[in-house]
């Protein structure tokens, strides 16, 4: 058993007695679990405690080669630079802890009704329609996924973030009263190899032991191993140590073909957010996107409406990534300091692709070399050069295909590179948030900006077909407006105004002969046929006659008959 539990992987924090501080929200005031978190760190603040590299005070001329040759090797467990999506990963754990305790306040009423009905029986009853658990409380907490490539540190991120929270807090009294209580603000725990449920279940028993000292383990794992049972166990742990958020880190592991693994470990962790009100966040390659496609996308009814998404994809050449490597280009210990210029930028960018592991890696690599092997010791874009092709032999093939923009097969390189065709549709149709930061970011632009244009298209026809217009000539009005439209933006009102006009004005100048003759005899027919029709004083056709005859334009006659409101009104 001893060597079993050694497998499993958490993160462990410190331990804080409670201090209640005083919250802005009303929702958050009263609330001892949400009060006695810590008050958030502004961006500076944060920085400057992430910030890290190792640092040698010391007079580099006194050292010998094996001695410089060792502190090359401190720098990839020692550098870290935070940069701009690292504030909003803390953002996101402490906005969404705060948010879970909302609904989940030990001195309610509500509360004491579900730790008396039974947090097990409360997660087996799932919520109803409304969302409201046996108990009848509709939980706040929020469920998210951070995905991206390998190599971007999105481990590391976790590890140092959440250490700046408490993970214990104990309570002694509150408001004068006693209050005894043990809360544990996050638990960070990685997914089992085996990507079974039980095992899940049996890593978090062995965590909270070892933060707790608790018994759970030996008391619940070795006990009727099915996962359903050790999945309520868990769950009812989870609500007796007031879990203020989960962290799964290597969710790729879950796989589709272990026992319907991944459909039963989405299932049960979306239960633990929507019955118990735990926020829950999965962390994974883009091996994981697959969960996207299938688990996540089938069971969307049941993800709570504060799911959302970040992907994370290779560093772009911008900013960040000049930030990033001018903070390690300073750990040089060669004997001779070579200053960092575009062009030596330029080819680190080129060998990595942005991707900061391989760049911690290629730079230690080129001092060695330096060190070792050149009389001068200066680096220069042939050394570069030289040490990449060696070092990364294996991976250059497919980061050149990456390079020249050649489609890859996804399922060989899914760490590099995700199934980007079947990832593009899922992003159209998604309903929740989506962050992409990095390379797939403007991939991303555009697909959100074709989505948005055929959305709008879509209203737009809608309206003519109201009109009275036939669908095909809609489709004709609709792209031309979206079309004539583009630059200025979208005011709706005055979209719906234009597409009013075009109908009952005939001014179409479609690009496609066939459709322009098949407007035109379309509006002539449409105008014999009016002349010849008794229309009705609601028909929309004879308020514009009317109108012209009053000498109002369209759009007056429209609005003076109610007809065109406000955009929000059609969207």
């Amino acid at each position: 058993m001893v060597g079993e539990q050694e497998r499993y992987i958490y993160l462990k924090g410190r331990h804080i007695k409670a201090s209640y501080h005083k919250q802005i929200v009303e929702a958050y005031q009263g609330n001892p679990f949400i009060e006695a978190i810590p008050p958030r760190l502004n961006q500076d603040q944060l920085y400057q405690m992430l910030d890290s590299a190792p640092r040698f005070s010391g007079d580099l001329n006194q050292l010998d080669l094996e001695e410089r040759l060792e502190l090359i090797q401190q720098i990839k467990p020692g550098y870290w630079k935070p940069l701009i999506t690292h504030f909003e990963r803390y953002r996101n754990i402490y906005n969404m802890i705060k948010i879970g305790y909302q609904s989940r306040n030990p001195l309610s009423a509500i509360y004491q009704r579900e730790m008396a009905i039974g947090l097990d029986e409360i997660l087996s009853h799932g919520t109803d329609e409304e969302g409201r658990n046996l108990a009848g409380n509709i939980q706040t907490a929020q469920m998210m996924a951070d995905i991206g490539l390998s190599g971007m540190g999105k481990t590391k991120s976790y590890e140092r973030l959440l250490r700046l929270f408490p993970q214990v807090i104990h309570h002694v009294a509150y408001d004068g009263e006693p209050f005894p209580v043990k809360q544990v603000v996050w638990l960070h725990i990685e997914c089992p190899s085996n990507k079974s449920v039980g095992a899940l279940c049996r890593n978090f028993y062995w965590a909270v032991d070892q933060l707790l000292g608790s018994n759970y383990y030996e008391e619940l794992a070795e006990k009727d191993g099915r996962a359903e049972v050790l999945a309520k166990r868990m769950a009812k742990v989870a609500g007796n140590i007031s879990l203020g958020g989960l962290f799964i880190d290597e969710i790729q592991r879950i796989h589709k073909g272990h026992s319907g693994g991944e459909e039963k470990m989405i299932d049960f962790i979306t239960e633990l957010t929507n019955s118990l009100g735990i926020p829950i966040v999965l962390i994974g390659t883009f091996k994981a996107l697959y969960l996207f496609k299938t688990s996540l996308a089938n069971t969307r009814r049941g993800i709570p409406d504060g799911y959302a998404e970040n992907i994370t994809d290779r560093m772009k050449d911008d900013l960040e990534w000049d930030i990033f490597l001018e903070g390690i280009w300073e750990l040089q210990y060669t004997n001779k300091f070579t200053a960092l210029t575009p062009e030596l930028k330029a080819i680190m960018y080129y060998h990595t692709l942005g991707i900061p592991d391989f760049a911690v890696k290629l730079f230690m690599h080129v001092q060695c070399r330096a060190i070792l092997y050149e009389d001068n010791e200066i680096i220069t874009t042939e050394l570069i050069e030289k040490v990449a092709n060696r070092t990364f032999r294996l991976v250059q093939p497919i980061f050149e295909l990456i390079r020249r923009g050649v489609d890859i097969d996804p399922s060989e390189y899914e760490d590099l590179k995700p199934d980007w065709i079947t990832f593009k549709e899922y992003l159209k149709d998604s309903q929740h948030r989506i962050t992409i930061d990095g390379h797939l970011s403007e991939e991303h632009k555009l697909i959100m900006l074709q989505h948005n244009r055929k959305v709008l298209i879509e209203q737009l026809v809608t309206f003519a077909m109201k009109m009275g217009c036939a669908e095909e000539i809609a489709l004709c009005y609709a792209e031309k407006v979206e079309l004539h439209n583009r630059e200025a933006g979208h005011d709706m009102e005055l979209l719906y105004l234009e597409i009013a006009k075009l109908v009952f004005e005939g001014k179409s100048d479609s690009p496609n002969d066939n459709t322009s003759e098949v407007v035109g005899t379309t509006r002539k027919r449409g105008r014999d046929k009016s002349k010849k029709l008794d229309l009705d004083e609601c028909d929309i056709r004879f308020i514009v006659s009317q109108g012209r005859t009053d000498n109002l334009s369209v759009d007056e006659a429209l609005r003076n008959a109610g007809l065109v409101g406000e955009y929000d009104e059609f969207v």
